[in-house]
């Protein structure tokens, strides 16, 4: 049996069967999710970046600028920054200033940002509830 839906929140649409393997489910979900714009627009070490982050701010929910530059994960600092910065002009982040030293920046989530987790987790919930047997 196939099944094919659009989800009423994000507009996806998957395509599963009952032999469909759930890695394939998956991969056909994270491909939806891409497709969502403005995400469309994202370069892929900026998407990881953005991943990364959100898994951050799950452990602790203040991340500061130097917190990710001092990470091994990327190449340089300076391109750190960049990608940062790209996330942040893409309405994706904020870089808040602390109140006590005007030298230290936050990380944080915009609400866009945070509806695009909760995109994710609602898909994933779906797609899990989808492999369970009846």
């Amino acid at each position: 049996m196939m099944t094919s839906f659009v989800t009423a929140e994000s507009g996806m649409k998957w395509i599963m069967g009952d032999k469909t393997p759930i890695y394939v489910r998956l991969f056909n979900m994270l491909s939806a999710i891409r497709d969502l714009s403005p995400f469309n627009v994202l370069t892929a070490d900026e998407e990881l970046l953005l991943g990364d982050l959100v898994v951050r701010w799950h452990e602790a929910p203040s991340i500061t600028i130097s917190d990710l530059m001092q990470d091994g994960r990327y190449s340089s600092q300076s391109t750190a920054y960049r990608r940062l910065i790209a996330l942040r002009d893409k309405g994706l982040i904020t870089l808040r200033v602390d109140d006590q030293d005007k030298r230290v920046k936050f990380v944080e989530p915009t609400s866009f940002a945070q509806d695009y987790m909760e995109r994710i987790g609602q898909s994933l919930t779906m797609l899990m509830r989808a492999d369970k047997p009846a």
